[in-house]
C-alpha cells in the first residue's frame, strides 16, 4: 500500500526506493483516478497526484501519467496560459517538452 499526504488539490506521494542495477524505470503511480506528476523528467523528483484543476503548480511538473478517463492539458504558465501539452487518457510521458506550471482536464 502506498501512503500519501494530501496537499491542497494534490496528493503528495513518497519517492520510489532505489534498486540495484540500472534498468528501465517504471513510474510509481497508484491505479486511482488522477493525474500523477513528477518535478523531473523520467518520473523523478517529487510525485503529486491531481484529481482537480491546478491553476498553479509549485514546484512545476516535468513528467506525468494520466489515470483519468479524459485528456489533461499541462500549461507552461500559471492560470492555464500558453500552449498546452495534451496528455491523453491512460498515457505516460517521461518528458513534457515544457515545464508545466498549471494543469486541468481539457
Amino acid at each position: 500500500m502506498i501512503a500519501g499526504a494530501v496537499v491542497g488539490a494534490a496528493v503528495l506521494l513518497p519517492a520510489a526506493a532505489a534498486q540495484g542495477e540500472p534498468r528501465a524505470r517504471i513510474p510509481i503511480c497508484p491505479p486511482v483516478v488522477g493525474l500523477c506528476t513528477w518535478t523531473e523528467p523520467n518520473a523523478e523528483g517529487t510525485t503529486r497526484m491531481f484529481q482537480r484543476p491546478a491553476p498553479g503548480l509549485d514546484p512545476p511538473v516535468r513528467s506525468a501519467k494520466n489515470h483519468t478517463g479524459q485528456a489533461w492539458c499541462l500549461y507552461p504558465r500559471p492560470s492555464y496560459r500558453g500552449r498546452p501539452f495534451v496528455l491523453r487518457s491512460g498515457s505516460y510521458t517521461p518528458g513534457l517538452g515544457l515545464t508545466a506550471r498549471s494543469a486541468r482536464p481539457c
